[in-house]
């Protein structure tokens, strides 16, 4: 490569003590003269960059995606407790009102729960659809029960709510026996001690009845066993004070709860509490078409048509019959019912002969009196006038006195004694 001229040691120098060059004095080298070779470019976007600074980039960028997915994912599980912690407990709330728009809405509350709790949640909703099933014969609430129970029965530990739901079912098909098991499996629960009172109704013996009751009354805010409590002491010991107290109880803490209501109709009925609170009860329950099954109401009306045809007011008894939408037949039968039941006096006896759409689980009383009316009684003749009395009886006294002591008077001869005296003088 030829080397560029030197400049001359004898040019003069300038002024700042450099050199003046001419634009010739340094020529490019012959290869350099042009383009020159091709420079490197920086990567395109996405090619691998050198390999020691890349890894640590990619190492520090992956450890903070898990770092935030895993909050995320911690965030998501506690939120989702939370949500399934408040749920269940509202519908509890729901189910202890003991109503069908109470498990109605339980149940539909905890379907989407049921998915991410499949043990706990799913339980609940079960026994919400097996007491629909059995107290208010939702058939297909039944079947959804049914389903439900399967992964709760095959746990290592069945929880408390799927043994009630499976007790519950027991006891709609009469078998006693699988029912006791099951309220034995939930025993310490309120609830518990509320399907055993009904077991043992079921099967006919009051005393073990009113002993589980009292036992589920114990729990103030649960009306079942409030309700439950009534009818043992009502049925088993006569006891109507402390009947009319459980059920008012339980009309405080549900006050469209069925039993409770009917309880206190027949109470009055029975003339053991005022027909005021009764009528009261039934009213609410007869208006609720929004939250209380069509038979229920229908209950109620019956026995709220006996209380006021009792009262005298045969139009308002008939209305309220009217007003349950029932058919002929079945209005036909309400109509003697509730005649029997007005007329009836002492205790309360259930007529017997109801159709479906005048039966409910929830008035359970044995139905033991025929759906005929009794003969009207006869009138009463008219009271007889008072005799009339001739002489007091001081009088009458006197006259008898008198009669006694007084001498008989002596009769005149008769003519022929006379006659024969008078000869013999002769």
């Amino acid at each position: 490569m030829q080397k560029p001229p030197l400049p001359d040691p004898a040019a003069a120098p300038s002024e700042d003590g450099f050199v003046e060059l001419d634009d010739d004095s340094y020529a490019p080298p012959a290869d350099l003269d042009g383009d020159g070779p091709p420079r490197p470019r920086a990567p395109a976007p996405g090619a691998s960059r050198p390999p020691g600074r890349s890894r640590v980039t990619l190492i520090a960028g992956a450890g903070v995606v898990l770092l935030i997915g895993a909050a995320l994912l911690a965030y998501r599980a506690h939120h989702r407790h939370q949500a399934l912690q408040a749920g269940m407990q509202r519908a509890e709330e729901l189910i202890r009102l003991d109503t069908a728009a109470g498990y109605r809405e339980a149940a539909d509350l905890l379907e989407p729960l049921a998915a991410l709790d499949p043990l706990e949640a799913a339980s609940l909703r079960a026994y919400a659809l097996a007491a629909l099933h059995v107290d208010y014969r939702d058939e297909g609430a039944g079947a959804q029960a049914e389903a439900l129970l399967v992964e709760p029965g095959r746990a290592a530990e069945v929880p408390r709510w799927a043994s009630l739901a499976s007790g519950i079912l027991a006891l709609s098909r009469r078998s006693l026996g699988d029912a006791t098991a099951a309220s034995a499996a939930a025993q310490g629960s309120p609830f518990a001690d509320a399907l055993q009172a009904r077991i043992a109704l079921a099967a006919g013996s009051l005393a073990a009845a009113a002993d589980a009751a009292q036992a589920a009354a114990a729990d103030r805010a649960l009306p079942a066993g409030l309700a439950l409590h009534g009818d043992t002491a009502r049925r088993a010991r006569g006891d109507a004070a402390t009947a009319r107290a459980a059920y008012a109880a339980a009309l405080t803490a549900s006050p469209t709860h069925p039993r409770a209501a009917y309880g206190l109709a027949k109470l009055a009925l029975a003339g053991d509490a005022p027909a005021t609170d009764a009528v009261k009860a039934l009213e609410r329950l007869t208006a609720d078409a929004a939250g209380t099954p069509a038979p229920e109401r229908a209950r109620a009306a019956l026995h709220l048509a006996a209380l006021r045809i009792r009262a005298g007011d045969r139009a308002a008894a008939a209305a309220a019959l009217d007003g349950a939408g029932l058919g002929p037949g079945a209005r036909d039968w309400a109509g003697r019912a509730a005649e029997v039941e007005a007329r009836a006096r002492g205790p309360y006896r259930a007529v017997a002969g109801a159709p479906p759409s005048v039966s409910s689980a929830c008035d359970d009383d044995p139905a033991v009196v025929a759906a005929v009316l009794p003969p009207e009684p006869r009138p009463e003749p008219p009271p007889r006038p008072a005799p009339v009395r001739k002489a007091t009886a001081a009088k009458a006294a006197a006259k008898a006195g008198t009669r006694k002591t007084a001498t008989p008077a002596k009769k005149p001869a008769s003519r022929t004694a006379a006659k024969r005296t008078s000869r013999t003088a002769r």
